[in-house]
């Protein structure tokens, strides 16, 4: 599924147009070579989208009558999302400038849809080539929630097919998902540190790591069925 982030908010003022996030919508190709936003500005576009929309929305009424359009909302989005890169944060005061330059009229007169297709026709594209926001892999998921853009089986919600790698991107590796279920500490082979592993988590009833039978718990079951392969490469 494709995470959304909208990028213009209508308000419904003659007088007042505000800015922030819009659909990233997918963007096929490799990762510009400039590109302003890193690993940890995607995670926060990601998880952290209402934080990014309303600072962003908030800057569209502080700077929408500034002289200096781009230092404005640089500074204003810089101070609302502190931990953003400063490059990152350019391309948002990039793309603001660029909304407010062409579709200022548009969103304050116009329909929302009006309003979004003049942000997308004008201002996007230069937007994501900035930030590098790409769906390299294809599988519908751009970079700024898929933990692996070069696996088109890896992507948030991925059906696991015990690859040994983490499929749903929740950073995680299930036991669905892992190439060798038993071998809970990922050297290949089942062997006494797998058991104490197990015997550690002995008695866990909840979000138990060495869970190895699936059943929520870890009980006898789960050391005997660890000890039945005990010695065994994966």
């Amino acid at each position: 599924m494709l995470r959304c982030y909208v990028f213009m908010k209508l308000k419904t003022s003659l007088h007042a147009c505000a800015f922030f996030l819009l659909s990233l919508v997918h963007f096929a190709g490799a990762q510009p070579v400039n590109a302003q936003c890193d690993s940890l500005d995607f995670s926060i576009l990601c998880t952290e989208g209402d934080l990014v929309n309303d600072a962003v929305f908030s800057c569209g009424f502080d700077c929408i009558f500034a002289g200096d359009l781009q230092g404005c909302f640089a500074n204003c989005i810089s101070a609302g999302i502190p931990t953003m890169s400063t490059g990152c944060v350019g391309c948002f005061a990039e793309q603001s400038v660029c909304a407010q330059n062409n579709c200022l009229l548009v969103c304050g007169f116009g329909s929302a849809a009006d309003c979004e297709a003049c942000v997308l026709a004008n201002c996007q594209s230069e937007f994501e080539n900035c930030a590098g926001i790409v769906d390299a892999d294809g599988d519908g998921e751009t970079t700024v929630c898929d933990c692996d853009d070069n696996n088109a089986a890896v992507y948030p919600g991925a059906p696991a097919n015990s690859s040994g790698v983490d499929n749903n991107c929740d950073g995680v590796l299930s036991a669905e998902e892992a190439a060798c279920p038993l071998d809970l500490t990922g050297d290949l082979l089942i062997s006494v540190s797998d058991v104490l592993l197990v015997l550690s988590d002995f008695g866990c009833l909840e979000g138990c790591l060495a869970d190895v039978n699936g059943d929520g718990a870890v009980t006898v079951s789960d050391v005997l069925l660890l000890l039945s392969s005990f010695g065994t490469d994966c």
